[in-house]
């Protein structure tokens, strides 16, 4: 006989452990279910991807800081870089974290199965692994299954020679000492940033004119010109043709071209600047080759939707594998609801638990505000890291605004100054008939955690003068916000 729940979620990421933690808390009967091997939850972001990129990424910062401390007054001699050892750190950081979901679990009453599972009718889930199945009943069931690596036809991954981030994150003893990337999304970027650091030689190949082309322009413009700074070679413009692709003893060859004849068109989707959620493709006839010791394929993901037989339900997906909800998060189907990647949007793991958390509290009778994407935060932890909500001036003057934008430059602040890190900027986009905050961009040190401000003052409606009117720390980056506010009423303090 099927256990009986008030919830089935498939799928333990941000989207699942985080709205069965919340239906816990308002009553309901949890139960989890997670395929991943050893059952451990956190889906992607814990286990492949944020948090282990981000400690590799810590572990670059670190790494520079050393090496360039002379100019602070810090001799440290000969800087010595034990990969291992960062990989060793890395895994401490996930299996630390994987432990407190499982903490959490235990502590909210969540029962969590560990295997594969589908739908046998709408409110029936099979979970099956090596020891057999079981049947699960629901009233209510959350699909949030995620997302997973995706690819170009003919770049098939081989983990050594063509990877991925999931190849970077679990690899413990070495690391490329050149490589080329192709695609400058999220994912793009903050590798060739981690590499460069690391001393690896790197080349980003972009199908597009501009990196991060999610990003506002002047953003992009600026990265680049950090990233040039640096020594990484920025190739935008340009495609690959998989067909081309050559492994070597050494590592792997490939032919570039002009993407003039290419397809130009933006993907929505994390990291999906080269080609998104539908990866263009075409010959670069008459193009260079360049080559490396490895391919980092970094465009963009894909829906997992495969394992869930969603043909027994009502459940609605689209031609690019995206699940169609409401803005609480319900399908088609009565009493299923999908949160996370599978439901498009951004592709970020804050993004997925707060669209896990107003499903859970939807369907347990509360009365939670919709999903609101113009409300999340885009970050990425590149250095200079880049961080936005919202619209850019462009984009809102498409959708019929009179926007106006001001900007204030961190070589203003003082604390930037001191942290030797001057550059980079914080805009504000703003309705010039009402003075409604409408996005926010910026490029520079901790803008990843200063945009936060920006996003609550959007959040209650406040405007700029508003955030001028909140006294800043001084000296904290945290003023470049305040600075930035005065601007768009136009009286900056300091530039």
């Amino acid at each position: 006989m099927a256990e009986k729940f008030d919830l089935v979620i498939i799928g333990g990421g941000n989207a699942g452990y985080i709205p069965a933690i919340r239906a816990s808390q308002l009553g309901m009967k949890v139960a989890l279910i997670e395929k991943r091997e050893g059952g451990h939850l956190g889906g992607t972001c814990l286990n492949v991807g944020c948090i282990p990129t981000k400690a590799l990424l810590q572990t670059a910062h670190l790494l520079h800081d050393a090496k360039n401390g002379e100019e602070f007054g810090v001799k440290t001699g000969e800087v010595e870089f034990d990969y291992p050892q960062a990989a060793k750190r890395r895994e401490q950081v996930v299996t630390q974290l994987r432990r407190g979901v499982q903490g959490l679990m235990k502590k909210n009453k969540v029962t969590v199965y560990n295997g594969v599972g589908s739908f046998v009718e709408p409110k029936k889930i099979k979970v099956e692994n090596g020891e057999g199945t079981e049947e699960l009943e629901a009233e209510k069931v959350l699909i949030s299954t995620g997302s997973a690596v995706n690819t170009l036809p003919g770049l098939e991954f081989d983990g050594e020679k063509v990877i991925s981030s999931d190849d970077i994150v679990t690899n413990n003893e070495s690391y490329p000492k050149s490589v080329i990337i192709l695609g400058s999304g999220a994912v793009g970027v903050e590798f060739a940033s981690m590499y460069k650091d690391f001393g690896t030689e790197v080349t980003i190949v972009e199908i597009l004119d501009r990196l991060v082309p999610l990003e506002d322009p002047e953003i992009s413009e600026a990265l680049r010109k950090s990233f040039e700074k640096r020594g990484i070679n920025v190739m935008t413009g340009t495609k690959a043709d998989p067909e081309s692709l050559e492994k070597t003893d050494s590592g792997v060859k490939i032919k570039i071209a002009s993407a003039d004849s290419g397809e130009k068109e933006e993907t929505k989707g994390e990291g999906g600047s080269y080609g998104g959620e539908d990866p263009p493709t075409g010959d670069a006839d008459g193009g260079d080759t360049i080559e490396a010791e490895a391919l980092l394929v970094a465009v963009g993901r894909k829906t997992v939707t495969e394992d869930l037989n969603l043909d027994v339900t009502d459940v609605e997906i689209n031609e690019r594998g995206i699940i169609q909800v409401d803005g609480y998060g319900q399908t088609a189907a009565d009493g299923i609801y999908a949160a996370g990647d599978v439901v498009g949007g951004y592709w970020l793991a804050h993004e997925a638990g707060h669209e896990g958390i107003i499903a859970a509290e939807h369907m347990a009778g509360e009365d939670p505000m919709p999903m609101d994407r113009s409300l999340v935060p885009r970050v990425t932890y590149c250095r200079p890291e880049i961080a936005s909500f919202g619209l850019t001036k462009a984009q809102a003057e498409e959708e019929g605004y009179e926007a106006k934008e001001a900007k204030f430059p961190f070589q203003a602040i003082g604390k930037a100054l001191i942290e030797g890190e001057p550059n980079g900027f914080f805009k504000i986009v703003t309705d010039a008939e009402t003075d409604m905050i409408l996005g926010m961009h910026a490029i520079g040190p901790k803008v990843t955690d200063l945009i936060t401000e920006g996003v609550f003052a959007k959040l209650v409606e406040g405007t700029p003068e508003e955030i001028a009117m909140t006294i800043h720390p001084h000296p904290s980056l945290s003023e470049v916000v305040g600075e930035a506010a005065m601007a768009a009423e136009g009286h900056p303090i300091h530039f």
